[in-house]
């Protein structure tokens, strides 16, 4: 289904212009997406010396690729799906998946997290105390599995829905719920095996 918004017309036509060897149809299409895929690649994969370059990787993914792309989807979507199995095999080749959960960590890394995680009770948080919980939360994912920190971040950080991740994973909806379900359980477990060892 092509996109419907306002912009859609000179979008689907950048596209058709690029997939007929127009290469300078491509800017604009950047011009568009990049700063949401950078912020998608900087959720994922965490480490702001990386993720300039996997951007551009991205973006040259996307372009040696367009003449594939069908309207079928939203252009966005299908950039996305570039982008987080870009940033999947990226996670895989660095072993980030094996990156050990909180209770592994050296006693530096859990007394930096430790303070960060400190709150008042619900309800009570302000700002600062705000910002210190996403903080923890966000190290937490960081060390969390490959595949559960692609659908965590698409379904917690970027507000994606099941449906739209659905379309992203090339996933059904129903394996999306499962996967959300089984990652979430595990960052539970793993909070609860921190809390134990305070």
């Amino acid at each position: 289904m092509e996109d419907l918004r306002p912009d859609a017309p000179s979008e689907a036509e950048w596209i058709r212009r690029c997939q007929s060897g127009n290469t300078e149809a491509f800017t604009p299409l950047v011009e568009t997406y990049e700063r949401r895929i950078f912020r998608l690649v900087f959720h994922l994969v965490r480490r702001q010396e990386d993720v300039e370059d996997i951007v551009q990787e991205v973006f040259m993914k996307a372009f040696a690729a367009i003449s594939s792309y069908n309207f079928q989807s939203a252009f966005g979507t299908w950039l996305n799906r570039i982008a987080v199995n870009h940033c999947y095999d990226y996670l895989r080749r660095r072993r980030v998946s094996r990156v050990s959960y909180f209770w592994e960590m050296s006693e530096e890394g859990q007394r930096e997290i430790e303070s960060t995680a400190r709150s008042p009770e619900p309800g009570g948080l302000n700002n600062e105390e705000s910002l210190a919980v996403e903080e923890f939360v966000s190290k937490l994912l960081g060390r969390a599995p490959a595949e559960d920190r692609v659908i965590l971040t698409l379904k917690e950080i970027e507000e994606k829905s099941v449906e739209e991740i659905a379309q992203i994973l090339n996933l059904k909806v129903s394996t999306v719920k499962v996967r959300l379900h089984r990652a979430r359980k595990r960052m539970v477990k793993d909070l609860k095996k921190w809390q134990e060892g305070r």
